[in-house]
């Protein structure tokens, strides 16, 4: 993946992202953020959403979250 230093900037950040996530860039969010919680990380918690939407990740019922 070719990314600008801006754009790892951005990743690296845990703000709510200012534009809605694509599915790429939320797997790499989740990558970025695999040491994040999403009750307190707002980048890792809009990805985990929206892969849910897209039918990319499917919760464990029995974790709570």
């Amino acid at each position: 993946m070719d990314t600008s230093l801006l754009a790892l900037l951005e990743m690296a950040d845990h703000a709510t992202p200012a534009t809605p996530l694509t599915i790429d860039q939320s797997h790499e969010s989740m990558r970025v953020h695999r040491a994040c919680s999403i009750d307190h990380c707002r980048r890792k918690a809009l990805a985990f959403n929206t892969l849910i939407a897209a039918g990319r990740i499917v919760p464990d019922s029995s974790r709570q979250r």
